[in-house]
């Protein structure tokens, strides 16, 4: 792995998921917004960096369904 990306995992909670984030100005981005499928709907959750936690651990904080026209 390069000095650049960094192994992030999300945290929902449920389950946990590995992937690989580029760092902003040699630092771990704050938060990050991933599409995801929950109940059948498509939706955009808003993944926050959590200060607290080991290694880099990312936490949903907000979930913003998509309308269906």
């Amino acid at each position: 792995m390069s000095d650049t990306v960094y192994t992030a995992i999300l945290d929902s909670g449920n389950g946990e998921e590995s992937i690989e984030l580029e760092f902003i100005e040699g630092l771990p981005q704050k938060s990050l917004v991933r599409t995801a499928d929950i109940g059948g709907q498509a939706a955009e959750v808003v993944w926050e960096l959590d200060p607290d936690a080991a290694e880099y651990t990312y936490r949903p904080v907000e979930v913003e369904e998509f309308d269906e026209e």
